[in-house]
């Protein structure tokens, strides 16, 4: 069974992406910020992490880049979200090896790039 954290502040956000990916087969963790992502990010070594970029504290952008710095951490992959449209440069995401997507997209097009990014 593969890992998934899920980082959001927003309790509904995380309830959601929990239950649907649980539901999917996946054992999901939740952590609430981006300090409680980077302690569970080491503690649990996820498969796969789908990260809120506005979140207090350390906001995605300082996660990824705390993850990707790491020699131990930075293979797993990101999966960022946003409600942002405007707000995530794509070129940058690529070069960096993380995936994004919008807050409205549907579970399905969450599930079908977790598929796409762990390889299945």
């Amino acid at each position: 069974m593969k890992k998934i954290l899920v980082v959001d502040d927003d309790p509904v956000v995380q309830k959601l992406l929990g239950e649907t990916l649980s539901r999917d087969g996946y054992q999901v963790t939740v952590a609430k910020d981006g300090i409680d992502a980077m302690l569970r990010v080491r503690a649990d070594k996820p498969d796969l992490i789908v990260l809120d970029i506005m979140m207090p504290h350390f906001n995605g952008y300082e996660v990824c880049r705390n993850i990707k710095q790491d020699a131990a951490l930075k293979t797993i992959p990101i999966i960022l979200l946003t409600s942002r449209g405007k707000e995530v440069d794509p070129r940058l995401l690529n070069v960096m090896g993380i995936e994004y997507l919008h807050k409205t997209a549907q579970p399905q097009e969450l599930l079908a790039m977790l598929e796409k990014t762990l390889g299945h």
